[in-house]
């Protein structure tokens, strides 16, 4: 993560266009992966573009009035800065200055009173394991949040993009608007569209993240990601990241299957009896404990519409044998 100094410098030397090879992409997976910051950018850029800052000789002189106004300091503090600023010019960097002076300019523009960004209001939702909900954004695209995820996103949009931040699965069906992305950030990783509709998995106890599309087209960008690694997705594909390997596979899928849990559809793709445990557990809030280890090996496949947890397990044991109880609160397998 980078902290806010580093920020600032960074998109001072881009908008000064002292950039360096790697500079501009390392700022734009910046705003991607840290979406925090892109209010400070928006504002800081619409300052740059009407401040016209002074030619290099009065540089020295600008920036000291400029800090001194900030701090509100005595001379006595302004000098102490004189020496290095000097040795910048004295070393021919007007360039470095000028940066650092576009840095001290920005401090001015963002702590001097009425010149805040006022902090955006975020509302948290959180469905328990057995419970759904259906969400409608600020900007009225829809969300069906999973069991046992939580969804946490601004009460309005600001800026020049839509954020969020999502733990588990969800399935988005995102209102178009070509002049606000629409982000979903992970735990690793985000997902970028204009307007479509998707899924996405990403829980913590789970090794792998899965954003498939439904309609329209998905940018699946990686954690610690340049840009070069990002994943475009189409109707029908699935991207699946390795969190262990660090690595993205791409491969077809059945986008209206991805998403049949919001049906109350359950569909098992030669899933282990562990994998379907964690996803009883998850899907109706029972805990799941096995008195054999060697049945959570076993495989099955199928669909199931809207069943309990009894009916669910009466059929898998019909195909490959093994032992359940069912109470309130518990499932209990054996073999």
């Amino acid at each position: 993560m980078m902290d806010k100094d580093n920020f600032l410098l960074l998109v001072t030397k881009v908008l000064s266009g002292n950039a360096l090879p790697g500079d501009e992409g390392l700022l734009q997976n910046t705003l991607t992966n840290q979406p925090d910051l892109q209010p400070l950018y928006d504002q800081y850029k619409r300052y740059w573009e009407h401040q016209q800052l002074n030619q290099p000789a009065d540089v020295e002189q600008a920036l000291a009035a400029t800090w001194q106004k900030i701090h509100h300091a005595p001379a006595v503090a302004v000098a102490a800065m004189e020496a290095p600023v000097r040795r910048l010019f004295t070393a021919g960097r007007i360039a470095a200055a000028a940066v650092l002076l576009g840095m001290v300019f920005m401090a001015a523009w963002f702590w001097l009173p009425g010149r805040r960004q006022p902090a955006l209001e975020w509302v948290e939702t959180y469905n328990p394991k057995g419970t759904h909900s259906a969400i409608v954004l600020p900007d009225g695209s829809k969300v069906w949040l999973a069991a046992d995820s939580r969804l946490k996103y601004p009460r309005h949009f600001a800026g020049n993009r839509r954020d969020l931040y999502l733990e588990g699965e969800a399935f988005f069906e995102v209102t178009r608007n070509p002049q606000k992305p629409f982000v979903v950030q992970l735990e690793t990783g985000a997902v970028r569209v204009l307007g479509t509709s998707f899924d996405i998995k990403s829980y913590k106890s789970n090794p792998e993240i899965t954003t498939s599309v439904a309609t329209g087209k998905v940018a699946f960008i990686p954690p610690h990601s340049d840009g070069h690694d990002t994943v475009f997705l189409t109707p029908n594909k699935k991207a699946i990241y390795h969190t262990k390997l660090g690595k993205t596979t791409v491969k077809e899928t059945d986008a209206l299957a991805d998403k049949a849990w919001i049906d109350g559809i359950l569909l098992f793709d030669a899933l282990t009896l562990e994998e379907i445990a964690v996803t009883l557990e998850r899907y109706y809030g029972k805990t799941v404990q096995f008195k054999d280890k060697q049945v959570k090996g076993y495989r099955y496949t199928g669909k199931f519409a809207n069943n309990s947890p009894a009916e669910i397990l009466h059929y898998l044991s019909k195909t490959k044998v093994f032992t359940y109880t069912v109470s309130d609160s518990l499932i209990v397998i054996g073999k």
